[in-house]
Order: C-alpha cells, then sequence, then structure tokens
C-alpha cells in the first residue's frame, strides 16, 4: 500500500465511521457532509503525496485536450446510476431515524434526504470540475518523453478522482438500501419481505462496488488500472493545451 493509498484509506474509514455515528444523533442530516469531507480531505492529502511528472517550460498545442477522452466512461454511467437509484430512494417515505428516538419517547424528528441529495450533487459538480482542471492544466516539459509522463499522470489523476466520487456514491446508495430494507423486512408494520430481500441484494451490490472502488484507490498504486490504456493515442493529438 502506498502512502497516498493510506491517507485515503484514513479519510474513507473516518468519513463512514463519523457518517454512522452521526445518524445515531440528532445530528443526521450531517452524516453525508461529514462522509465527504473526510474522504475529501484524505484524497487531498494522497494527491499532495502522490509522484507527479516535473513541472518544466508549459507547451501549447491547437488541439485542445478533451475531457471525454480522459473520463473512465464505466464509472460515469455507474455513478448515473447510484444517483438515479438514491433520487429514487428519495422519492419513497423514510423510514423512522435510526436513532430509536421513536422507542424511548414516542416521537422523532422528521427524516429528511435533502442534505444527502444536495451533498451528492456538490460532490459530482465539485468532481467535474476538478476532472476540467487536471485536462486543461498546462502539459509539464516540451519533449515526447515528458508528454507520455504528463499524460500517464493525467489519466491516473482523473481516474483517482472519479474512483472517489464513485465510491462515496456507492457507500451512500448501500446504506439507503440497508435503511430501507431494514423497513421492508418488518412485516408486521406493514413491509413486505419480498421487498425488504430485493433492497437487501441491491445493498450488496452497492456494498462490491464501493469495496471495488475503495479498494483500488487505496491498494493500487499512483498509476490504477487503466490509466495507462489509450495515453499513447492522446499524447500527439490531445497531450499538450494551451
Amino acid at each position: 500500500m502506498t502512502t497516498g493509498g493510506r491517507y485515503r484509506m484514513v479519510g474513507m474509514a473516518v468519513g463512514v465511521g463519523t457518517a454512522f455515528a452521526l445518524t445515531r444523533t440528532y445530528l443526521f442530516d450531517l452524516a453525508p457532509i461529514a462522509l465527504v469531507l473526510a474522504t475529501l480531505l484524505g484524497a487531498l492529502a494522497s494527491e499532495a503525496v502522490t509522484p507527479r511528472p516535473g513541472r518544466g517550460r508549459g507547451t501549447a498545442s491547437l488541439v485542445p485536450r478533451r475531457v471525454r477522452d480522459y473520463a473512465p466512461r464505466r464509472e460515469v454511467v455507474v455513478v448515473a446510476l447510484l444517483g438515479v437509484g438514491i433520487m429514487l430512494f428519495a422519492g419513497f417515505p423514510t423510514p423512522e431515524r435510526p436513532d430509536h428516538e421513536v422507542k424511548y419517547f414516542g416521537t422523532a424528528a422528521p427524516v429528511s434526504l435533502t442534505s444527502t441529495l444536495i451533498t451528492l450533487g456538490v460532490t459530482a459538480a465539485l468532481t467535474i470540475v476538478i476532472v476540467w482542471l487536471i485536462v486543461r492544466a498546462p502539459q509539464a516539459g516540451a519533449d515526447e518523453a515528458d508528454a507520455a509522463a504528463d499524460n500517464t499522470w493525467r489519466h491516473a489523476a482523473i481516474r483517482r478522482t472519479v474512483y472517489t466520487c464513485t465510491a462515496v456514491f456507492a457507500i451512500v446508495f448501500t446504506t439507503l438500501a440497508f435503511w430501507y430494507a431494514d423497513r421492508q423486512w418488518d412485516w408486521r408494520a406493514g413491509g413486505s419481505p419480498a421487498w425488504g430481500l430485493a433492497l437487501s441484494l441491491l445493498a450488496g451490490l452497492g456494498l462490491i462496488i464501493f469495496g471495488g472502488y475503495a479498494g483500488a484507490l487505496v491498494m493500487a498504486p499512483h498509476r490504477l488500472p487503466g490509466a495507462v490504456t489509450g495515453a499513447a493515442s492522446h499524447i500527439g493529438a490531445d497531450g499538450v493545451a494551451g
């Protein structure tokens, strides 16, 4: 595990743990914010210690780099599907708060997923901005070797950024699926065990997605699988920009 991977692991662990703790308190709405902030801090610390090509004199090209040539398409689709799933959850009545207020006091503050949706929207928007900035950043160096190294780093940095966003969406989707599934398993309160099973399976799928991307971020070196694929084909046309 690299040093950057350790920072990412700590960030995600602190984020998930803090978010879980907050859902058991009256600060329920701050849980997604804590998750994203801790994960983001871990990612920033990781990038600060991740090697990148030496910065030389920037060069320019008549052919600009394009975001769609660098952004991993599969992960973009996965994030979109997870986002749709989360919005579908938000469209149904939420279960009782998991802090057991109803059990002890008979009433509880209303539950809303508004802060979750806003936080994820900001996360997606911030990811898009970061990816665009990486794509449009001036190239390091002027010769072919420097251009290749710079382009390889650019692919890897964008992939790490998108992987982080995907992991955040996946853990939120997983949490909501388990939460709604728990309500459906209570058939005495009008739930449906069939829906409970379906939601549990969806939660398991979300957990696999989270584990896959989080594991890639934590265990892989600074060049994630696929980061170099296609790099050579972009060096001449997309390797530099003004």
